[in-house]
């Protein structure tokens, strides 16, 4: 596979959002949860339309009801027809390229978002979303007639201007998930080996979502470094470092850091711990090491963050 320089990458976010604001519209939410509607970030005058080659940071939903075009994934091109659901995770690198749109729709969302906002941890209700490699799934019109008419919802949601806002288009997004694990995903499990592609990224990424689900539930506690998660796939920790870098374009550390700082929003919402015990759980010897840690993560100290999430 052909190195990505990281100048020719950008974010799906980053694309819409440079389109201009003549096409608002089109794009509704914020960078944690938003809804894109095809037809008007691309009329027809615009067509055809290719994005930037991209890794988004968030997880993103296509509903493609009545649009032509084509996906390209790291090493494949797939086409892109009418009744056809799309899924990527975060790092997932991609570029997406339209002909014709009538009717599409993506959500895009991030993993604390459904996690803060409707109490769902994606590890363990929708695993799917974070292990499969996601090539377009062909739905029939009467399944993607009910995701429309939940997105419909979500649109009307976005264009209040309602403190309950977040939470209706979290359950709201939590519906889409279910269905779509009834209708392709029932049964699965992470701890099923067959499941899974036998992926370097997929096993790192396993390990570390199932560290910090014991983290949280007490079970464990210290945290894991690149050395650790290296050993659980016998591999040496420069050449893990190595593919996961190529993979997700971002180094182990980023990758850790982000789950430490996903991990340390859930426990500062719950007023039971106090800072310094939640610096201990994630391996900060004192508390000002991790409060400096979370501020340069989240322009925010944890204090800040805890008095934030109260009032949302």
């Amino acid at each position: 596979m052909a190195t990505i320089k990281k100048k020719d990458t950008f974010e799906l976010y980053d694309n819409v959002r440079v389109m201009g604001m003549d096409y608002s519209e089109g794009h509704l939410g914020d960078d944690d949860f938003s809804l894109i509607i095809s037809k008007i970030l691309h009329p027809k005058e615009r067509l055809p339309y290719t994005y930037s080659l991209f890794r988004s940071t968030l997880f993103t939903i296509g509903i493609v009801i009545d649009s032509y075009g084509s996906m390209k994934y790291e090493d494949i091109t797939v086409e892109i027809k009418p009744n056809m659901l799309f899924m990527n995770k975060p790092g997932d690198l991609q570029e997406l390229h339209w002909e014709e749109v009538t009717e599409t729709y993506g959500l895009l969302f991030s993993e604390d978002f459904i996690l803060k906002y409707a109490g769902i941890s994606i590890y363990e209700m929708f695993p799917f979303l974070l292990f499969e490699r996601h090539l377009p799934l062909h739905t029939s019109s009467e399944f993607q007639q009910e995701l429309r008419a939940i997105i419909q919802l979500i649109h009307q949601e976005l264009k209040k201007d309602s403190p309950l806002k977040k939470k209706l288009c979290a359950n709201l997004l939590t519906r889409i998930l279910l269905k779509i694990k009834q209708e392709f995903w029932v049964g699965y499990s992470v701890h099923n080996a067959q499941s899974r592609n036998p992926d370097i990224l997929n096993d790192f990424t396993q390990n570390l979502e199932y560290h910090y689900d014991q983290l949280l539930k007490g079970k464990v506690k210290q945290v894991l470094h690149i050395k650790d998660y290296a050993e659980m796939q016998q591999l040496h920790e420069n050449y893990l470092s190595t593919i996961l870098k190529e993979k997700t374009g971002k180094t182990a550390g980023q990758l850790i850091a982000e789950k430490t700082i996903a991990t340390a929003k859930i426990l500062i919402q719950d007023s039971q711990y106090t800072m310094k015990e939640i610096a201990f759980m994630l391996g900060f010897s004192y508390t000002s090491y991790f409060s400096i840690f979370f501020k340069k993560h989240t322009g925010m100290t944890p204090l800040d963050y805890r008095k934030q999430s109260l009032l949302d």
